[in-house]
């Protein structure tokens, strides 16, 4: 049996274990949503993970942009790689990622990061509803992300997160840690990745039931060898099979004999499991320019009316380069309220050498 038949065998082994785990200790890892703080840390970090559903760990390419979904992604070819995001999100919502690339030989390639989230300026008041200021939220997260391969398919990496968040004179900190890995064979049409998520503490709390944002994520792709499209599939929040959300402002029904309420069907199985998924394609058009289009079906189950429903969990986004810069440019439906906008420039320093 080759080494890489073994390896796989071994990769879905321990991703099986895993995942048995995260399942038996769902009652520690339930706190999704709204119930868990520093949800930022889950913010899409670039433009064009934002086109592909706002999450994907699975593509391979050299675009250092992935790597903080996925640091096992983290090779040579990215070193010298640096990146610009910034996200016009929801509201006066606006954050920001920026990262830079290094590869050291026989050891690994590093990436360093800040991202930033600002959440815009808050009335001050006290109890009675006085007015006495202003004030501002912010979040910071600064990342080490490390990546190095095991053979000629297999590659291992993990994140290193501080974060840091002031909600006035309110504040907290902590750490977390990704691990991760990723198969993907030289001249393949396909890939696949696997990673776990925000694994943490935070030393300062705001409140004594503060929960990190677990997630465990699987997914593939795969480009058709004689058309322009490449598919991905990502599963997300794996350590939680019941993600549905009940809408409390959902129309009641009401029982036409005895007019009490009827409660809502209960989520049967397809319910559960379609609101892990999230679909996407890229269309690559050439070696420098491409489309990417995205679904999320549980940011759809999640924010749409009822009545009308729009392009809620869809996004979209182009890519192309110019000279010696990747630009990037998505539009994601959150809420019929407003879109998010969001950009990413990338380019390397060394190819702005000179060549003798």
């Amino acid at each position: 049996m080759k080494a890489s038949t073994i390896n796989l065998i071994t990769l879905t082994r321990i991703a099986s274990v895993v995942l048995v785990f995260l399942c038996i200790n769902s009652s520690v890892f339930t706190q999704l949503g709204g119930s868990s703080s520093f949800q930022f840390l889950e913010l899409a970090n670039s433009s064009r993970i934002q086109g592909l559903g706002g999450k994907n760990i699975s593509l391979s390419d050299s675009d250092v942009n992935l790597t903080l979904s996925n640091p096992a992604l983290l090779d040579s070819t990215q070193s010298g790689s640096i990146s610009i995001n910034y996200h016009n999100y929801i509201g006066d919502i606006n954050y920001g990622y920026s990262s830079y690339t290094h590869h050291v030989n026989k050891i690994g390639t590093f990436n360093l990061a800040m991202m930033y989230a600002n959440y815009g300026k808050f009335k001050r008041a006290d109890a009675s509803g006085q007015i006495n200021g202003n004030f501002v939220a912010n979040d910071l997260a600064f990342v080490v992300g490390y990546g190095r391969a095991i053979d000629s398919n297999f590659r291992v990496g993990a994140n290193f997160k501080f974060f840091n968040s002031i909600y006035d004179i309110y504040y907290s900190n902590g750490i977390a840690l990704d691990l991760a890995a990723s198969y993907h064979k030289p001249n393949s049409l396909f890939s696949a990745g696997m990673v776990i998520q925000n694994i943490g503490f935070s030393f300062a709390k705001y409140t004594e039931t503060e929960s990190m944002p677990l997630d465990f994520q699987l997914g593939m792709t795969y480009k058709l060898r004689h058309a322009p499209f490449r598919f991905s599939l990502t599963l997300a929040n794996l350590q939680q099979w019941d993600l549905t959300y009940i809408d409390p402002l959902a129309p009641q029904d009401f029982d036409p004999n005895t007019f009490e309420p009827i409660p809502p069907d209960a989520p049967n199985f397809f319910d559960k499991a379609i609101g892990h998924i999230i679909f996407s394609t890229e269309i690559v058009l050439s070696k420098n320019f491409n489309i990417q289009l995205g679904y999320n079906v549980r940011r759809r189950q999640e924010l749409k009316f009822l009545e009308k429903q729009g392009m809620v969990g869809f996004s979209g986004g182009v890519a192309f380069k110019v000279k010696k810069f990747h630009l990037n440019y998505c539009l994601a439906s959150y809420h019929l309220a407003g879109n998010s906008h969001s950009f990413s420039i990338t380019t390397n320093i060394h190819d702005f050498r000179h060549k003798n």
